[in-house]
């Protein structure tokens, strides 16, 4: 599913004062928020379905929530949006341990 269209992605710019500032381009982005491909699968549209927050490496503390990931984009925008490994060598993959257990990847701008 498309990151710009079904699970209308948007970047985020973590401010100091713990708040996100949402629709910054991937440039200024420190992560990335989108419904879950999964739950917009079973419910048929946005209705009911929750946001996936991820935010990028080096970008915002690794004690910060969600936790412990962080990933390394790669691409110009939400339409050509990948998870790349970073070094050391990271796992590219977005794993919800609660909730509805999605697991998945980013790739090309499509959430899988």
């Amino acid at each position: 599913m498309r990151l710009d269209k079904e699970l209308a992605g948007t970047f985020l710019k973590r401010e100091p004062d713990g708040s996100s500032l949402m629709g910054v381009s991937l440039a200024e982005a420190d992560g990335i928020m989108f419904l879950c491909p999964k739950c917009y699968a079973a419910n048929g549209s946005s209705r009911g379905t929750h946001r996936v927050l991820c935010w990028f490496r080096g970008k915002v503390p690794d004690t910060l929530d969600p936790k412990p990931g962080r990933w390394t984009p790669s691409g110009t925008g939400l339409s050509d949006l990948t998870f790349i490994p970073g070094a050391p060598p990271m796992a590219v993959s977005v794993l919800l341990t609660s909730g509805c257990g999605w697991h998945g990847h980013i790739v090309n701008g499509d959430a899988t």
